[in-house]
């Protein structure tokens, strides 16, 4: 998430590279008596100016992500070509597979609805917790009504 804010207070259009991929620059293929109009990717040197552009930006995202990965994540997508190929395999590395992230929603969601005090831990420390709690489902698209959360919290509390 804090990454995600960062690249979108550069430039908001590194986002969608992110999502989309590079806008790889494309060129019409004319239709002949056998083949259909199509699209095929242009030579790098055949790219506008424009192109370039919008292509380095995803060389632009590329090096933020590197640079901010520790050396043995960096090594891990090192040959991924795109952005988006990077992104990709940090998810799945960081947040495991789609049934990774459904079981980890489940345990989550478990976690809320047994949430209570610890013996030995101040009233802060039992709000950091829960709160803690909150934002991963929060990450793994569960959210609380404000009223339910704050009711849950303070039944979790001890009765002293």
């Amino acid at each position: 998430m804090k990454m995600l804010m960062f690249l979108e207070s550069i430039d908001d259009s590194y986002i969608d590279i992110i999502n989309d991929g590079p806008p790889y620059p494309e060129k019409v293929v004319p239709m002949t008596p056998t083949v259909p109009e199509h699209y095929i990717r242009k030579e790098k040197s055949e790219w506008s100016d424009v192109e370039k552009a919008a292509m380095l930006k995803d060389t632009k995202v590329r090096n933020i992500l590197h640079i901010s990965l520790d050396n043995v994540m960096s090594n891990r997508v090192i040959a991924c070509k795109t952005s988006n190929a990077i992104w990709d395999a940090l998810e799945t590395q960081c947040q495991g597979t789609l049934e990774i992230k459904k079981n980890r929603r489940v345990v989550l969601i478990h976690e809320y609805e047994k949430f209570e005090a610890k013996s030995d831990e101040t009233t802060t420390d039992t709000y950091d917790r829960f709160l803690t709690l909150l934002n991963d489902l929060s990450l793994v698209g569960k959210e609380y009504d404000k009223k339910d959360s704050n009711t849950k919290f303070l039944r979790a509390l001890p009765d002293e």
